[in-house]
């Protein structure tokens, strides 16, 4: 055998191993992809049948009575103030239930508000509660306390008079009720939202991203009541 033959023979050989380690590593590549579609296909079907087994328990209504009766024992929030975190939580762990009982008797279809709430409601998956936060009640009771002896409104912090001093703002998200001195007045009001286009205050009330709120019920020099709520 000549030795041109003996390198070409070589040469190859060196070609059929760099295509066999080539179609190996597209094997492991593949392997790998493969895997990956497999454990992202179980946690997608895993996570699917919880959404759906949560949706069809009562897991949420029953840590919604459970968490009542912690937030009964919280000792810096009014009877009103429990009231509201009640009926607020109790829309957020049975919406269509709360829908179905103090919306739908006086629902009117032709109200914009009134018809996107119920939709909302009734089609809405139960979420956690909301627990009682020391720092987002310090918040919001400030926010009420303030705002209500000037008779202002909105968001903005402004200076107490006898401090001079502003509200810290520790809250993610805040809502606040005007002219309501009752935890169910207040919530549908901020449910119902009506005058607020972007519906802030209903998306927040009903947002599964927050998990405590602070609540504070103020008086308030122009509608009498302002109710604070103070979420993160």
């Amino acid at each position: 055998m000549s030795h041109q033959v003996v390198e070409d023979k070589r040469a190859e050989l060196e070609a059929l191993k760099a295509e066999n380690k080539r179609i190996k590593d597209d094997v492991k590549q593949f392997q790998g992809l493969q895997k990956k579609l497999i454990d992202t296909f179980e946690y997608e079907k895993k996570a699917f049948f919880e959404r759906v087994a949560l949706q069809n328990s009562h897991i949420p209504y029953l840590k919604f009575k459970a968490d009542s009766l912690l937030i009964e024992k919280c000792n810096y929030a009014t009877r009103v103030e429990k009231q509201v975190y009640h009926y607020l939580n109790y829309a957020r762990t049975r919406p269509k239930e709360f829908c179905e009982k103090f919306i739908m008797p006086t629902y009117d279809k032709n109200n914009w508000y009134q018809r996107t709430l119920v939709e909302t409601m009734m089609n809405l998956a139960p979420m956690g509660t909301l627990l009682p936060g020391r720092k987002l009640y310090i918040s919001a009771e400030c926010h009420a306390k303030v705002s209500g002896k000037a008779g202002k409104v909105g968001h903005s912090r402004i200076k107490d008079p006898k401090t001079k001093q502003k509200c810290d703002e520790y809250f993610m998200g805040e809502c606040i009720s005007y002219g309501m001195d009752e935890g169910l007045d207040v919530i549908l009001q901020l449910l119902y939202d009506y005058e607020v286009p972007s519906l802030g205050h209903r998306k927040i009330c009903l947002s599964q991203w927050y998990s405590n709120v602070g609540i504070s019920i103020q008086p308030h020099a122009v509608y009498g009541y302002n109710c604070v709520l103070d979420f993160d």
